[in-house]
């Protein structure tokens, strides 16, 4: 069997360059890089990436823990953040290890894999997740703030107090006075962001948000997003006083159309709805077309990425970047 050696001479490189040409670690030209993999494939020599890893004391495996939801569906937010967490580790030589286990829920699902560090999507109030990482010395960005905020942990966000008071400054301009806000589940830090922004944005033109038009979802209630839009509306609409939905998710906003659909509510002349995040594809298809908010999924992922290789490398750096998020406006909005 060949080894590292045999490329390595026959190519006329150090056994150093040949790893970096399969590693990627640094950069090596084009056409020395076409040599050695032209003497590999001649040889039928292939990196052994235990082997390797024993050798350099790193696996070359980011870790990205992202807990899909209970009917196992990954949404357009996922899929595009693991797409840019993909793209930039796969630019620097590591592999991704995708952990979707809600450890969130249930502590015992909680697990050290064989992985340089992680990415750590949804952190909660408190979270004890954020406390092992650091006592274990594993390299830790978040995709979402922790709290209490740590000037110690790194993570990139979206804006999502300032999102959410965007969309509640655009409903009260429509004149939607009251309305059922379909919020993430109450312990996530995007959750209190997100009330944050829209209380303050009705409490700029002296108005309350009430406690009881908050609904939060749950894992153990609803079996997907879709399904959490859809009871939500089923079970309040007519009993609960509003003219205008806010869901956590595209998905949730699914959910109520299909609920409005079934109780003759037409969207938007009766009921407006807007959704925190944007399937671009989904939101085009639905009818009316979805009124959402662009949250950059892959370039929340790409950056977390990045500032992750980069922390891998220097476990002292600290960062914390905001990606800023957008109204999309289409059709199931309308002034009353």
């Amino acid at each position: 069997m060949a080894t590292i050696d045999d490329v390595a001479k026959l190519a006329g490189v150090s056994k150093g360059t040949v790893s970096s040409v399969f590693s990627k670690k640094r950069p090596i030209s084009q056409e020395v890089t076409e040599r050695v993999l032209s003497v590999a494939k001649e040889l039928g020599y292939f990196p052994n990436h235990v082997a390797r890893s024993l050798a350099i004391k790193k696996t070359m495996i980011a870790g990205l823990k992202m807990p899909l939801s209970k009917d196992g569906r990954m949404s357009a937010f996922e899929t595009q953040m693991i797409s840019g967490v993909i793209k930039e580790c796969s630019a620097h030589g590591y592999r991704l290890l995708l952990d979707t286990l809600p450890e969130h829920d249930d502590p015992t699902q909680f697990s050290l894999d064989p992985v340089d560090g992680v990415i750590m999507l949804n952190p909660r109030k408190d979270d004890p997740r954020i406390a092992r990482l650091q006592q274990m010395g594993i390299p830790l960005v978040l995709v979402g703030r922790p709290d209490p905020l740590d000037d110690a942990v790194s993570f990139v966000d979206n804006n999502n107090t300032e999102a959410a008071y965007q969309v509640g400054e655009y409903l009260l301009k429509l004149g939607h006075r009251s309305v059922l806000f379909l919020n993430a589940s109450s312990d996530m830090t995007v959750a209190l962001d997100r009330k944050r922004g829209l209380a303050d944005a009705y409490l700029q033109q002296g108005l309350v948000l009430a406690e009881e038009q908050i609904l939060h979802y749950s894992r153990k209630l609803y079996a997907s997003q879709i399904d959490y839009g859809y009871r939500s509306m089923m079970n309040t609409y007519g009993k609960m006083n509003y003219t205008a939905v806010i869901t956590d998710t595209d998905r949730a906003a699914v959910g109520v159309l299909r609920a409005a659909r079934e109780m003759g509510i037409a969207v938007p002349d009766r009921l407006s709805v807007i959704a925190l995040s944007n399937d671009a594809t989904l939101a085009q298809e639905t009818t009316p077309r979805l009124t959402s908010v662009e949250l950059s999924a892959d370039k929340l992922g790409a950056e977390a990425a990045r500032l992750l290789v980069e922390k891998m490398a220097r476990p002292e750096v600290v960062k914390q970047t905001i990606i800023d998020a957008a109204l999309v406006f289409r059709e199931s909005c309308k002034s009353i």
